[in-house]
């Protein structure tokens, strides 16, 4: 079986991304997010916060919805990440610390809000719950722990410094410590 096959096989589904390129998203494990129902929502569904769609099984992005959903009679929900958002549940921890950082505060958080921009529109349950800035450094939670992973890796590409990832075995949950 080549490595391909393995892959797929692996829990992962090829998707067409925006350009009409084809690439390789994984599968959300419902079975490991409490805020993940066990039950299908109504198809179609719509939050009644960020106006994301849930259709086909699975939740997208309000202008990606396909051509004629926004004739059809939605239900309104609250989706899973504007649940997390609103009770505060994170499932990523990124910690931003170091002199570089206090002389390019703005500048770190727009690349952050724009990391976060894109991958809502890839995935909407994928959202930055709170910044907070203490004491010269600066906390982010967010919805999942793959957006955390990517926050780290945007932040090691773009200014270097040394970045630190701790997975937890049980749970999903990331810890991001990034440093410059």
């Amino acid at each position: 079986m080549t490595k391909k096959a393995l892959k797929l096989k692996a829990g992962t589904e090829k998707t067409k991304a925006a350009g009409g390129r084809i690439g390789m998203r994984k599968r959300i494990n419902t079975a490991t997010d409490p805020y993940l129902l066990k039950e299908a929502y109504p198809d179609p569904s719509e939050c009644k916060k960020c106006r994301a769609v849930f259709h086909k099984k699975k939740w997208i992005h309000a202008d990606n919805a396909p051509k004629g959903a926004e004739a059809l009679e939605k239900k309104k929900v609250l989706c899973p990440a504007c649940l997390k958002i609103k009770e505060k549940y994170a499932e990523g921890f990124v910690t931003l610390q170091g002199e570089f950082l206090v002389e390019h505060k703005d500048e770190i958080i727009s690349l952050i809000r724009n990391k976060e921009d894109i991958a809502s529109r890839l995935n909407p349950l994928e959202r930055v719950i709170d910044i907070k800035t203490k004491k010269g450094t600066i906390e982010i939670t967010t919805t999942t722990e793959k957006l955390a992973e990517r926050i780290g890796q945007i932040l090691n590409k773009a200014y270097r410094g040394s970045v630190d990832y701790k997975w937890s075995s049980d749970t999903k949950l990331a810890r991001v410590v990034w440093a410059r």
